[in-house]
């Protein structure tokens, strides 16, 4: 399944030249193959140089796949985490953060309010680690229209220098190629 992702990253890309450009918009359907990379929850990875072998491997793919799938890329400001309910009664951590500098797309406010409910495979990993969220990270949201309401999951790294410096390099390439695949569809029609 893993290996998949990048595939999944770059039919996202595709998909994301339709929607047009101006205001937010809510991202591509919910693919539950995505839960891997937005797990509502978190990684402790401050610089993937560090790590080695299948681990700097799988790491370094899943970033690049939140990278290139994610509706939002933002260094955020984590102010409070709050435990709460949501509408079914799951245990879940409500995270509220404004957005210090978007990297990449657009959100509905200023400020994220993310949601980690229990059951999510991130919770676990954001409950252990609560103390650690207030303060800088980079978000990975991916929006979605529900029906009812805007949905979102997402992910979140720490915000040191060495990871926004990479995310920075592969939001680069990602708007490159969108626009090159936005050229090329014009040159088409």
């Amino acid at each position: 399944m893993a290996r998949s992702i990048p595939a999944i990253a770059f039919l996202a890309a595709l998909c994301s030249l339709g929607c047009g450009g101006g205001g937010f918009q809510a991202g591509n359907p919910w693919d539950p193959a995505e839960s891997k990379v937005f797990d509502d929850g978190l990684d402790l990875i401050d610089d993937l140089s560090k790590l080695s072998g299948e681990w700097a491997y799988r790491s370094e793919e899943q970033l690049d796949a939140r990278v290139n799938l994610a509706d939002l890329v933002a260094v955020i400001s984590i102010n409070s985490v709050q435990t709460t309910e949501n509408l079914e009664g799951a245990q879940a951590k409500r995270i509220e953060a404004p957005i210090a500098r978007s990297l990449y797309g657009d959100s509905p406010s200023e400020t994220l309010v993310l949601l980690s409910v229990e059951g999510s495979l991130g919770y676990p990993l954001v409950l252990r680690n609560e103390h650690r969220l207030v303060g800088r990270h980079i978000a990975f949201v991916r929006w979605f229209d529900d029906g009812a309401s805007l949905g979102h999951h997402f992910h979140l790294s720490p915000a040191s220098d060495q990871n926004i410096d990479y995310v920075e390099r592969k939001v680069s390439a990602r708007k490159r190629e969108e626009e090159r695949l936005r050229l090329e569809a014009q040159r088409q029609r």
